[in-house]
Order: C-alpha cells, then sequence, then structure tokens
C-alpha cells in the first residue's frame, strides 16, 4: 500500500484524496491535513454579524 499525504483540504486537496480513493482498490492510504478547523480553503460560508456570505467562489469562475 502506498502512503500518500495531502497538504490542504481544500477544493484542490479534496478532489485529488477522492480521486486517489474511489475505485476502491486499497492501493493507497491518503492523509489530509488541514492547518485550520475547517475544511474548503477559501471556499466556503461565514457567518458575519447574523449574515452568511459565500466566500471564494471566484476561484471557480
Amino acid at each position: 500500500m502506498k502512503k500518500i499525504i495531502i497538504i490542504g483540504a481544500g477544493p484542490a486537496g479534496l478532489t485529488a484524496a477522492y480521486e486517489l480513493l474511489r475505485d476502491g482498490s486499497g492501493e493507497y492510504d491518503v492523509t489530509v491535513l488541514e492547518e485550520t478547523t475547517a475544511i474548503g480553503g477559501i471556499s466556503k460560508t461565514v457567518n458575519y454579524k447574523g449574515n452568511r456570505m459565500d466566500m471564494g467562489g471566484h476561484r471557480f469562475f
């Protein structure tokens, strides 16, 4: 089994982990490391003064 460490749980890191694991062959032992307590990188919804705002969506255009 190959050990894979992915640094960052943003869209790219999560996609990389998903792609490695989705075939179900068990060939990879994948670990995703994230510095913060939330996943998603800058693509997230924040609550500011009672208002919910989506941040980071511009990265996908």
